[in-house]
């Protein structure tokens, strides 16, 4: 399921023949209609793909502005996955390089990030992940322009994987930590530092890599969790900014015509692709778990 979600992502434009786009006002709220064209009506189509859908015709139905549903949901799927994948790797990636050092090298650096970890920690995440997000998005505000000026379309992605990795990286941190307190005690963290490897040496090429299990574990949970980061603040507005489309905002903009015909199916799509995805996610870290860990028991 995690791969089917990736590859229609992926390959959304060739899967799709319209443009997510693309405006239609005769079109709004369409309800979904599945039929799909014969290969003889596709010459109907300007521009056909895979899927040799007739002009006209929309599985997902029509929004607001008579935008292609599916369309959008593919599209958004590039979006929410990148945002979800870049946060929960460089998330990922800095919790461990920080835990793997506090327990290795122990004494005050251990006492410092570990508490830097606790202060983090009794933050008040979710009014802060707004506040900041918020801040950032304002061209009012001038660290807001400049970002505005620097980043220009990609700035609202950009800035939403930063806030995302600033409030996610503990758990990973506090997990990698535990397990390298264990393993470097361990003989072939002995004969490393034997054989005069340094500090970084040891933790990279031989502490990390025996911790890898927990930390892929970890990596996708953390997977699941920034899509659904991402998805709560562009349903806000904070988040990712049109033109760009993201399951998020496409839920945000779906909020006030849930009650016009066929309105309801501008919200039901992303947010079923929402669901389903970070289910399969959750889904695939509790298998990662049990598979690589060497204390399960298989039958």
């Amino acid at each position: 399921m995690v791969l089917t979600f990736v590859l229609l992502a992926l390959f959304s434009p060739w899967i799709s023949p319209y443009d997510y786009r693309n405006q239609n006002l005769s079109l709004r709220f369409q309800a979904p209609d599945l039929s799909l064209a014969a290969s003889a009506q596709a010459d109907k189509c300007l521009q056909p793909r895979t899927l040799l859908w007739e002009c006209g015709v929309h599985p997902f139905g029509t929004d607001q502005l008579g935008r292609d549903v599916l369309t959008r949901v593919l599209h958004g799927g590039r979006v929410s996955l990148l945002v979800g994948f870049l946060a929960a790797f460089l998330s990922t990636l800095l919790g461990s390089l920080l835990g793997a050092f506090a327990g290795y090298i122990g004494g005050v650096i251990d006492s410092i990030i570990s508490r830097f970890i606790d202060i983090m920690l009794s933050l008040p995440q979710i009014p802060l992940l707004l506040i900041l997000s918020a801040l950032l998005s304002n061209r009012d505000v001038a660290l807001g322009q400049w970002l505005d000026d620097w980043l220009g379309g990609s700035k609202s992605i950009i800035i939403i994987i930063s806030v995302i990795i600033l409030f996610s990286w503990m758990g990973t941190a506090r997990l990698v930590r535990g397990e390298i307190l264990s393993l470097k005690q361990r003989e072939f963290s002995d004969a490393a530092r034997a054989l005069g490897s340094s500090h970084w040496r040891v933790v990279v090429r031989h502490l990390i890599p025996n911790a890898m299990a927990v930390i892929i574990v970890q990596f996708s949970l953390m997977m699941g969790e920034s899509i659904l980061v991402e998805s709560g603040l562009s349903f806000l507005g904070l988040g990712i900014q049109p033109p760009a489309v993201s399951w998020g905002n496409m839920l945000s903009g779906a909020q006030g015509f849930l009650f016009r015909t066929n309105g309801i199916f501008i919200a039901v799509f992303p947010g079923l692709f929402i669901f389903l995805t970070v289910l399969c996610f959750n889904l695939l870290g509790d298998g990662l778990r049990d598979a690589l860990d060497p204390r399960s028991v298989r039958k």
